[in-house]
């Protein structure tokens, strides 16, 4: 159970209606979560931050309690969902955090919202259409890329085993496979299995290509703020790092030793204090 009292809202955005939570007071922190989580993945991130920050974390379209379209994802569109909603709540300069799939939107939050952008924080992301040395695309190393990519397929094996899937899903991909309590493994099965989230959530995957491409033409300039990419050693790896400095020329990050995907679950100490560090530079910038 979270410390700290979040406040539920739901605001129209971009022609969708996003369920989101605030909570804390100072500056402020956009959230986008990965998949197949929500706005939860960053309970202790607010834990740590409440008193020192605001946060704004959406459920992402196609997740929990937001609206499902059957189109519309790719990274540009999630990110101008996530700018409005800060437009709803009459933010005008943020930070931007991200892990996992809410890492490609969040890249393009940060081309998109210009100057309002202070930092951005990219955790466990896997970068799609970047160019230099040493690059691998992530669908290489990992086999549930071209498998969820895959939607037809992919929902019909994973539908009615949605409990067995994730399970398998969060430990696989942990350094530590108890990094899950079994609360939390069942919220996010009840969450898989409500009405049209297996169906629209794996869009997040499909047509990477073309999210690849989008990626690749913002990344023909580099983003002027700082950037920050942190990977588990049993993960991402230096991808993380590797695809920031690719991004900005303000780059730091690396990665973390005895971890895997679920770093917020995994090394919640660790991550903090980084990010506390990383906020506090920006905020002097």
């Amino acid at each position: 159970m979270a410390k700290v009292q979040l406040t539920g809202k739901r605001a129209l955005v971009n022609g969708v209606t996003l369920h989101y939570v605030t909570v804390g007071s100072g500056p402020m922190v956009l959230c986008l979560h990965g998949w197949p989580q929500n706005h939860r993945e960053f309970l202790p991130i607010f834990e740590a931050f409440a008193d020192r920050y605001r946060f704004i974390a959406p459920d992402l379209r196609g997740y929990a309690d937001s609206d499902k379209p059957y189109a519309d994802y790719m990274p540009a569109t999630i990110a101008k969902d996530v700018l409005e909603l800060a437009d709803v709540e009459k933010v005008d300069r943020f930070n931007i955090l991200s892990h996992d799939l809410g890492g490609p939107p969040s890249v393009a939050l940060a081309y998109l919202s210009g100057k309002r952008a202070l930092s951005l924080a990219t955790i466990e992301t896997p970068f799609f259409g970047l160019d230099y040395p040493g690059y691998v695309d992530p669908r290489v190393p990992y086999w549930h890329f071209s498998m969820h990519a895959n939607m037809d397929v992919a929902q019909f094996l994973i539908e009615g085993r949605e409990e067995q899937y994730l399970r398998h899903f969060f430990r696989d991909f942990a350094y530590n496979p108890n990094a899950f309590s079994e609360d939390e493994v069942q919220r996010y099965v009840t969450q898989m299995r409500q009405p049209g989230n297996l169906r629209a959530s794996l869009n997040y995957y499909a047509f990477i290509p073309e999210k690849a491409a989008q990626l690749a033409e913002f990344a023909r300039k580099k983003l002027p703020i700082p950037v920050m990419g942190w990977g588990g050693r049993r993960s991402f790896g230096s991808h993380c790092y590797d695809s920031a400095r690719a991004l900005s020329d303000r780059a730091e990050g690396g990665v973390i030793e005895e971890c895997g995907h679920w770093v917020f679950e995994e090394k919640a100490g660790f991550i903090c204090e980084q990010l506390g560090q990383f906020w506090d530079k920006s905020a002097k910038a």
